[in-house]
C-alpha cells in the first residue's frame, strides 16, 4: 500500500499533504492488517496448520522457480525476477511488526515491574522514559522535511541516539569482550599438547594486531629474507593459511546443514511447538 500512493501527482508536492497522506496509509495498513489477524486468529487449529503449510511451501516455490525459470531470448530477467524486490520488501514489513510486538512485551514486562513495586522498579521506569524520549524526537525530526526540524528537537534526537545510545552500547560490548577473555583464561587449561598449540596459536595472533606485539618484533628488518618471524607477518599467515582452511570446512558443513533446514521448513517437516499441540 505504501509504494502505491501517486508521490509524483503535483498535489503531493507539499511536505505537510506528502506526510499528512503517508499517515493515512499508515493507519489504514495497521487497521487491515489487524482485521486480517483477527480473522485467520478465529480459524479452528486444523485450518490455521493448512494455512500456514500451503504458504510456507508456495513462498518458497516463488524463489524456487526464480532460480530455474531461464529468462527470455535476450533478457537477462525472468518474469520473476521483476517481482523480486518488491515481494522481497514484505521482510521488513514483518521485521517492523516483530519489532512493535517486542515493544508491547517490553511494555507490559516493565509495566508489572512498575504497578507491583518489583524489584528495580526504578529501572523499569527510566526505560519507560528513554523509549517514550527517542520515540517522540525521533519522529518528530523526521516528520516531513528532516532538514527543516527545529534545531533543538534535531539536537536532542542526535544527543540520545549518537551521544547516548551508541555509547552506551558500545560500553556493553567492550565489558562482554573483557568478561568472555576472563572467562576463558579461567576455563582454559593447557593439560595436552594440542591445547598448547591453540594457546600459542592465540598468542601469536593476538600479538600480531596489537600495537605491543608489533612492537616486539620491529627490530626485524622488513625487507630481510626472514621477515615471516614479525607477529603481524606470523598473525597473518596463521590466520590465512592455517585457520582458513578449518573456517572454510565448516562454512561448507554450516551451508549444507542450512539446505537441509530450509527443505525441512520449506516442506513443514520441522513441526515445533504449534504442531505438536495437537
Amino acid at each position: 500500500m505504501f509504494v502505491a500512493i501517486p508521490w509524483h501527482i503535483p498535489w503531493f508536492n507539499t511536505v505537510q499533504q506528502s506526510t499528512l497522506w503517508f499517515t493515512v496509509a499508515i493507519v489504514v495498513s495497521c487497521i487491515l492488517f489487524v482485521a486480517l489477524m483477527a480473522v485467520l486468529h478465529r480459524l479452528p487449529p486444523q485450518g490455521k496448520k493448512w494455512l500456514m503449510i500451503v504458504s510456507t511451501f508456495l513462498a518458497g516455490l516463488y524463489f524456487l522457480f526464480d532460480f530455474f525459470i531461464p529468462p527470455p531470448a535476450g533478457q537477462s530477467q525472468n518474469f520473476i525476477d521483476k517481482t523480486v524486490p518488491d515481494t522481497s520488501s514484505f521482510v521488513n514489513y514483518i521485521w517492523m511488526w516483530a519489532v512493535l510486538i517486542g515493544m508491547i512485551s517490553l511494555v507490559m514486562v516493565h509495566g508489572r515491574k512498575i504497578v507491583k513495586r518489583e524489584a528495580g522498579w526504578h529501572h523499569s521506569i527510566a526505560f519507560f522514559l528513554s523509549m517514550i524520549a527517542i520515540i517522540v524526537f525521533g519522529f518528530w525530526s523526521r516528520l516531513g522535511d528532516w532538514t527543516q526540524a527545529p534545531f533543538i528537537i534535531t539536537r536532542t534526537y542526535n544527543s540520545l541516539f549518537a551521544g547516548l545510545l551508541i555509547n552506551l552500547d558500545a560500553a556493553m560490548f567492550s565489558l562482554l569482550a573483557f568478561y568472555i577473555a576472563s572467562a576463558a583464561y579461567r576455563a582454559f587449561r593447557v593439560r595436552t599438547v594440542e591445547a598448547a598449540l591453540l594457546m600459542v596459536s592465540a598468542l601469536i595472533v593476538m600479538l600480531g594486531f596489537i600495537n605491543f606485539g608489533v612492537m616486539l618484533t620491529s627490530w626485524i628488518p622488513i625487507d630481510s629474507w626472514w621477515n615471516g618471524l614479525r607477529f603481524e607477518r606470523l598473525a597473518t599467515w596463521m590466520l590465512m593459511w592455517v585457520n582458513m582452511p578449518a573456517q572454510r570446512a565448516v562454512g561448507i558443513g554450516v551451508a549444507v546443514g542450512g539446505l537441509a533446514m530450509a527443505m525441512r521448513l520449506w516442506l513443514s517437516l520441522e513441526r515445533g511447538s504449534f504442531f505438536s499441540q495437537e
